[in-house]
C-alpha cells in the first residue's frame, strides 16, 4: 500500500510531506520517523490520491439542511420578540412614548 506521511522536520521544523510503501499506516509512520520527522498525520493514498475530508465522515462536510438554519433563525426572534414585549414600557418610555391602559 502507499502511503502520504505530512509533519515536520524534527531539527529545522519545515514541513515534509513524504510517501512511502508500507504494510500499514504505522510502518509509514516508522519510515517517515526515521527521515527525522515528527509525524502529524498519515493518509492511504493507495488509489493515487488523499482521500477528501468527507470521506468515512458524513458529518465532516456541510450535511445540515436548510431546516435547521431557518429554526435556528426562527427560535432568536422569538425570544427577542418576547424580550421586546416585557421591556415594552421601558422601551416606549425611552422613545418618548407613553402606554395608554
Amino acid at each position: 500500500m502507499k502511503f502520504q506521511v505530512i509533519g515536520q522536520n524534527r531539527e529545522t521544523g519545515a514541513r515534509m510531506t513524504l510517501e512511502f510503501q508500507a504494510e500499514s499506516k504505522a510502518a509509514a509512520e516508522r519510515k517517515a520517523l526515521t527521515q527525522g520527522m515528527s509525524v502529524h498525520r498519515v493518509v492511504d493514498i493507495t488509489d493515487g490520491y488523499p482521500p477528501m475530508a468527507h470521506e468515512g465522515n458524513p458529518r465532516a462536510g456541510n450535511v445540515r439542511g436548510r431546516t435547521g438554519g431557518r429554526l435556528k433563525s426562527i427560535l432568536i426572534l422569538v425570544i427577542l420578540l418576547a424580550v421586546a414585549w416585557y421591556f415594552r414600557a421601558w422601551i416606549l418610555s425611552r422613545l418618548g412614548m407613553h402606554l395608554q391602559h
